[in-house]
């Protein structure tokens, strides 16, 4: 299996987070914001991390555009830039556009078939949340 299509159904699994990635990101949907310091305490009652490992992770996350930070005094404060299912939207919008980026017919043929197996008040709910869009 080749690497993107390992990232693809990895991504699809809920996956598209590192391990800790998505571990520090439930941390900040569920409690708000924090300092590396707060993320720290809570996650090492589980386990050993090092502050410097946590660190790393939140500032590739604010890179991620997953975080945002602000400076307080000497401090930086950590929050989340999306709620989690605004990042669900966004990360399976990206697949989606991807996958028909990648393979054209193929992939709408395939959304065409998964969407023939939904019960019709599902797929009213899903044209509500694409804009009420229907296909000609």
């Amino acid at each position: 299996m080749s690497a993107p299509l390992r990232r693809i159904r990895r991504a699809a699994a809920g996956g598209l987070l590192g391990p800790l990635e998505a571990e520090i990101m439930t941390r900040f949907w569920r409690r708000g914001p924090a300092t590396v310091r707060d993320v720290v305490e809570e996650l090492t009652r589980d386990r050993d991390l090092a502050y410097t490992t946590v660190m790393t992770v939140m500032v590739r996350l604010k890179q991620k555009g997953l975080l945002r930070r602000d400076r307080v005094g000497k401090t930086y404060h950590y929050r989340a830039a999306l709620t989690r299912r605004e990042h669900e939207a966004r990360v399976s919008r990206d697949l989606a556009r991807g996958l028909v980026a990648r393979f054209g017919d193929a992939a709408l043929a395939a959304f065409s078939a998964e969407l023939a197996g939904v019960d019709a008040e599902r797929r009213a709910a899903l044209r509500r949340l694409g804009g009420g869009r229907r296909a000609r």
